[in-house]
């Protein structure tokens, strides 16, 4: 649901990052505080099963995204003030794996017998 959402939002997710390190580890944060079985020894005392973790793992959550939001700010808005966060026209339009990484030599058939370097 999370890429959808980032795609209808139209935010440049290529690799769908927020998707899977964001929501992910939010909802595996907070899975703690739902389904942590204090009897499988992991320390978790979840909401079904009596416990009241769940608002420390949102307090957690919430801590962890102002400390990735700040440091995002701090490292990604000079970046951007100076115009060195996106590549160059040409690169985006071809695409980083042509300009950058010969994918002529990475994804050709192999030759049987022939030696390459």
């Amino acid at each position: 649901a999370t890429s959808m959402l980032i795609k209808k939002l139209k935010i440049d997710d290529v690799v769908d990052a927020f998707a899977v390190h964001g929501a992910c580890g939010c909802w595996g944060i907070l899975a703690v505080g739902f389904f942590g079985n204090p009897d499988e020894g992991i320390g978790g005392n979840g909401v079904f099963y009596g416990g009241d973790q769940l608002g420390t793992q949102i307090f957690a959550a919430f801590i962890i995204i102002i400390w990735v939001g700040g440091l995002s700010i701090l490292i990604f808005l000079p970046l951007r003030l100076l115009g060195m966060l996106r590549m160059g026209d040409e690169f985006q339009e071809k695409g980083a794996d042509v300009m950058e990484h010969s994918p002529s030599k990475a994804y050709s058939e192999p030759q049987v017998g022939k030696v390459t370097d």
